[in-house]
C-alpha cells in the first residue's frame, strides 16, 4: 500500500501537517498534498513510523531494567510487548491530525483543501488574541484514551498510557484538561476527524505486522507508575531523535509504505548509533586489581569488592571512611561490578562542586585508559564546555573539530535535559537533583538515571534544602530500581538512616517511616549495604596512612594568624590557611603579601590564594599550580596557601600544617584530611590543626561577622563546646562519636555555663531555618512515588529545575 493510499481512506487525504511556528521543524513539518502536479506523502504518517523505529531501538538502551520489566509485564498480555510500546511512542503526535493544529496555517489549507475550510475557520486564531487552541499533545491524550478503551482497556490504564504519550512536550495533562479538551469539539474535530486518526493508526498497525488490537485482551493491561514514567521518557526521547532533520527527512515522492518502514529502520539504526547511546561494557574482570593493576586494594576497597561481588539486584551502598582511604576508586570498582552484574548502561557520578567533578573525570578516564576502553565520559555541569576547551591539547579532545564527526553530533545532542542520557557521566550533584523537582521533562531525567549506577560523593556536605531534595530523588530512584552509592567521610548516623530509608521506601513502595531501621553500629570506617530484603553493616580497617592519626589542636587569635603562618613557613613547611569567608581570606592574603615582601629573597615563601570568586580561567591555573606543588608527587616548595572551602573539598592536596577558621565538626575533620594526606614522614613534624576565628567571652564564643550566613551558629556552638577543652583529635576513632554528638539529639551536648542565652537563640534560629528549608524543598519536589496515581502530579505547578541550591546558606 502506498503512503498516499494509506492517507486517502475515508477522506484522510485532506489532512496535512502545518508549518511549525517554533522553527526547528519547519521543513520537516511542511504542508503536504497536491502541488506542482505531483503528490507528496503524509509527513505525520512518516513521523509516526520514524518515531516507532527509534523507540524500538531505544527500548533496551535508555530504560532501566525495572522500567523495562514493568513495561514488558504490562504489555505482554497483548503479545509483542516491545512492538506495542514502540507503536504507542510513535503515536505521540496523533493530536496534530486535528482542526486545532491544522488551523495554524488556514490560508494554506483553504488553497489546497477547501472542503474542510469551515472546520479550520471555526478554530482559527484571531490576530492580536492569545492562542486558545487545544495543544496537540492533549488531543493525542484524549484520542488515545478513547481508542484504548475501544480496544478493551480499563479506563485507568487507558488514561495512564494516554497521559504518558500526551506529555511528550514535558508536562502531563490532568483530569481538568481532559474535560476541557473533550468539550472543545471544534478543536479536536469530533467523530469525523477521530475516524481519520483511527484510520492512520490502523494503517501503521497493519504495516508493522501487529495483530488487530480489537482481538487482544487489553482489559488485562495494568500499567504501574514506573512503567508509565518509562513510557513517557521513551516517547519523548524517540520524538527528539526522530524530529531531527539530520536523521529523518520526509520523503518528497509517493512510495510504498512498507518500503518506507525499511528506510526508517535503517535511518533509526544510524541515528541512534551517532548518539553513542550504547551501554558501557565494563571489563570481564571488575575486581580492584583488574581495574587498577598497579595498586593493591586498601582495606576499605576490599570490603566494597567482597560485598558486591555477586550482587544481582538493586543495591544501595553507603561508604563512610576518612579521606585518603580510596573511596573514589572503591566506588568505581563497585560501579563496574554493578553495571556488569545488573546489565546497566553506565554511571552518573554527582560531585559537590565543579572542581571535584573535574578531578573525578580524570579518575574515570584513567580507569578506562588502563582497560583500553575508548568510551566517552561526559562532563555535565554549566561550565563543562569551558573546562574541556581549556584542557584540550587539540580540538579533537573535545570532539569539536569536524562537524560531520558523529562525536560532534552526539555532543550537541547531549545538552540540558538530554545530558544525563549519556552512558558515562560525571558532573555536579545538582544535575541529578533536578530529577527530584516538579518540572518539564522530569520523567526523562529520572529514566536517564534509572539505567545507571548513581554515585553521590560528599553526601554529608549538603544543607537541609538540598538534602530534602536528595531524599525525594532517592525515593524515586529506589522506586525505579536504581542502584546507589553514597560516599562520605563524616556522615551522622541519623542521616545515614534517613538516606537508606528514603531509597528503600521507593524500592518497597512504602513511606520511609515504614522501612525497618538499620542495625546500630559505631564502627568506622564502615560500609552499609541495603536492598529490598536485608541490610548489613561491614566494618573496615584503615590503611596505615590513616591509622591512629593524632592531631594537635591549637587556638590562635586572629591577630596572630599571619605570624603563625610565617613561623611555620620559615621552617620550609607547606602551610594552609582555610577561612570561611572570602573577605577574611583576602585580608590574610594581603597582610601576608606585605610581610613576605619585606623578607630577604631567600626567605620568602611562595604565597598562593584561591577562593570560589576567582575567574574560572584564573582558578584553573591556580588549581593546576596547587596540584603540581602539593598533589601526589608534588614538588612541595615552602609556601603558604590561603583559601576558602575550596581547599576542603575540591583538590587532592597535602600540607604540613593547617590553620582553619572555626567550622562545624565535619568540616574541621574534612580540612584535617588535607594535612599529612599522602605520607606521614616524621620529619614533617607533628600533625597540627590550628583554629582561629573565635573570641572567647563569658557569655559564649563570638564568631566573625556574617559567618551565620555560611554555617548555623548552633552547630558552631555545639562543635566548640566539644573541642574547646581538647588538645588533640584522634582519627579515625573519635570521628563517629564527635559527628553524632554535634548532629545528634539536643541532650548529646550540655550547654556550658554562661552560654545559655546564646545557646537558646541559636537553637531557635536553627529550628526555624530547618523548617523553612524543608518547606521550601517541599514546594519544589515530586510527590511520593507510592502516592503518585496521576502522572500529572509530577509536572503540576512546575518549578525551575535549576533551583537545586538555596541562594543563601544557613
Amino acid at each position: 500500500m502506498s503512503v498516499l493510499a494509506c492517507c486517502q481512506a475515508n477522506g484522510s487525504d485532506l489532512i496535512w501537517s502545518a508549518v511549525s511556528l517554533r522553527g526547528p521543524k519547519v521543513s520537516f513539518w511542511a504542508a503536504w498534498g497536491k502541488s506542482a502536479g505531483r503528490t507528496a506523502p503524509h509527513p505525520l504518517l512518516c513521523h509516526v513510523v520514524d518515531t516507532t523505529a527509534v523507540a524500538a531501538r531505544l527500548y533496551g538502551l535508555i530504560l532501566g531494567p525495572h522500567s523495562r520489566n514493568e513495561l514488558r509485564a504490562a504489555f505482554s498480555v497483548v503479545g509483542d510487548a516491545a512492538g506495542w510500546v514502540a507503536l504507542l511512542c510513535g503515536l505521540h503526535d496523533l493530536g496534530k491530525y486535528s482542526p486545532t493544529f491544522q488551523a495554524l496555517n488556514v490560508d494554506l489549507a483553504e488553497r489546497r483543501f477547501p472542503e474542510i475550510a469551515d472546520d479550520l475557520r471555526r478554530v482559527q486564531r484571531q490576530r492580536g488574541l492569545p492562542r486558545l487552541d487545544t495543544p496537540h499533545g492533549l488531543v493525542t491524550a484524549l484520542h488515545m484514551k478513547d481508542l484504548l478503551i475501544s480496544w478493551g482497556a480499563e479506563p485507568g490504564a487507558a488514561e495512564r498510557i494516554a497521559v504518558a504519550l500526551g506529555g511528550h512536550h514535558g508536562y502531563f495533562p490532568g483530569s481538568q484538561e481532559f474535560r476541557q479538551a473533550r468539550a472543545q469539539v471544534n478543536n479536536h474535530g469530533a467523530e469525523r476527524w477521530k475516524a481519520w486518526r483511527d484510520d492512520l493508526v490502523d494503517a501503521v498497525i497493519s504495516v508493522l505486522g501487529l495483530p488487530d488490537p480489537r482481538t487482544l485482551p487489553w482489559n488485562e493491561l495494568r500499567v504501574s507508575t514506573s512503567a508509565a514514567v518509562g513510557l513517557a521518557a521513551l516517547t519523548t526521547v524517540s520524538d527528539w531523535i526522530a524530529s531531527d532533520e539530520r536523521n529523518f527527512l520526509s520523503p518528497e515522492h509517493e512510495g510504498d509504505l512498507e518500503d518506507y518502514v525499511r528506510v526508517a529502520d535503517a535511518r533509526a539504526d544510524a541515528a541512534v548509533a551517532r548518539l553513542d547511546l550504547q551501554p558501557w561494557i565494563p571489563p570481564k574482570d571488575t575486581s580492584f586489581t583488574g581495574l587498577f593493576a598497579a595498586e593493591a586494594p586498601r582495606p576499605l576497597q576490599s570490603v566494597i569488592e567482597n560485598l558486591l561481588r555477586n550482587r544481582a539486584e538493586p543495591t544501595m551502598l553507603v561508604v563512610e571512611a576518612p579521606t585518603g582511604e580510596g573511596k573514589s576508586k572503591g566506588a568505581l570498582q563497585a560501579v563496574a561490578t554493578l553495571v556488569r552484574n545488573l546489565r546497566l548502561a553506565g554511571v552518573y557520578v554527582g560531585m559537590p562542586t565543579q572542581a571535584t567533578s573535574h578531578q573525578m573525570l580524570g579518575e574515570i578516564e584513567a580507569m578506562l585508559t588502563h582497560a583500553g576502553d575508548t568510551s566517552a565520559v561526559r562532563l555535565i555541569h554549566s561550565n563543562a564546555r569551558e573546562f574541556l576547551d581549556s584542557r584540550a591539547t587539540t580540538p579533537t579532545d573535545v570532539g569539536a573539530d569536524d562537524p560531520e564527526d558523529c562525536d560532534v553530533a552526539a555532543q550537541e545532542w547531549f545538552t540540558r535535559k538530554k545530558s544525563l542520557l549519556s552512558p558515562l557521566g560525571v558532573g555536579t550533584v545538582d544535575q541529578a537533583l533536578k530529577a527530584a523537582i516538579r518540572s518539564g521533562h522530569v520523567f526523562v531525567r529520572l529514566v536517564a538515571l534509572s539505567n545507571k549506577v548513581v554515585v553521590i560523593d560528599e553526601v554529608h556536605a549538603y544543607d537541609t534544602y538540598m538534602s530534602t531534595l536528595l531524599d525525594r530523588m532517592l525515593m524515586w530512584l529506589g522506586h525505579m530500581g536504581t542502584s546507589i552509592l553514597l560516599l562520605s567521610a563524616t556522615l551522622p548516623s541519623r542521616r545515614r538512616d534517613e538516606l537508606t530509608a528514603s531509597w528503600r521506601a521507593g524500592l518497597l513502595s512504602c513511606v520511609p517511616h515504614d522501612v525497618p531501621p538499620l542495625p546500630t553500629s559505631t564502627a568506622y570506617p564502615r560500609v552499609t549495604m541495603v536492598d529490598a530484603y536485608a541490610c548489613m553493616v561491614a566494618q573496615s580497617d584503615v590503611s596505615e596512612l590513616n591509622r591512629e592519626r593524632i592531631a594537635r589542636l591549637e587556638l590562635v587569635d586572629d591577630e596572630n594568624v599571619v605570624d603563625w603562618a610565617l613561623s611555620h613557613a620559615s621552617g620550609g613547611k607547606c602551610v594552609a590557611i582555610v577561612h570561611n569567608l572570602v573577605n577574611r581570606a583576602k585580608t590574610t592574603s594581603d597582610a601576608l603579601a606585605e610581610r613576605i615582601a619585606a623578607l630577604p629573597d631567600s626567605q620568602r615563601p611562595q604565597l598562593i590564594t584561591i577562593t570560589g570568586q576567582l575567574a574560572a580561567s584564573h582558578r584553573r591555573t591556580v588549581e593546576a599550580d596547587l596540584r603540581s606543588a602539593f598533589g601526589p608527587d608534588g614538588t612541595r616548595p615552602p609556601a603558604i596557601v590561603v583559601g576558602t572551602q575550596v581547599l576542603e573539598q575540591s583538590l587532592d592536596l597535602d600540607f604540613d600544617v593547617m590553620l582553619t577558621d572555626m567550622a562545624p565538626i565535619d568540616a574541621l575533620i574534612q580540612r584535617l584530611g588535607r594535612v599529612h594526606r599522602h605520607d606521614r614522614d616524621m620529619q614533617r613534624g607533628a600533625l597540627t590543626l590550628a583554629i582561629a576565628g573565635i573570641e572567647e567571652t563569658s557569655a559564649g564564643p563570638v564568631f566573625p561577622r556574617y559567618l551565620a550566613s555560611v554555617y548555623a551558629p548552633m552547630v558552631l556552638l555545639r562543635t566548640w563546646a566539644l573541642l574547646r577543652s581538647e588538645t588533640e583529635l584522634r582519627s579515625p576513632d573519635e570521628v563517629p562519636v564527635l559527628i553524632d554528638a554535634v548532629y545528634g539529639p539536643p541532650e548529646a551536648i550540655e550547654c556550658p555555663a554562661g552560654w545559655e542565652q546564646a545557646w537558646s537563640r541559636a537553637e531557635e534560629r536553627l529550628l526555624r531555618a530547618l523548617d523553612k528549608d524543608k518547606h521550601d524543598a517541599r514546594l519544589m519536589y515530586l510527590p511520593l512515588p507510592v502516592g503518585t496515581q496521576r502522572l500529572a502530579d509530577m509536572t503540576a505547578r512546575p518549578q525551575n529545575p535549576g533551583n537545586t541550591r538555596k541562594s543563601r546558606h544557613r
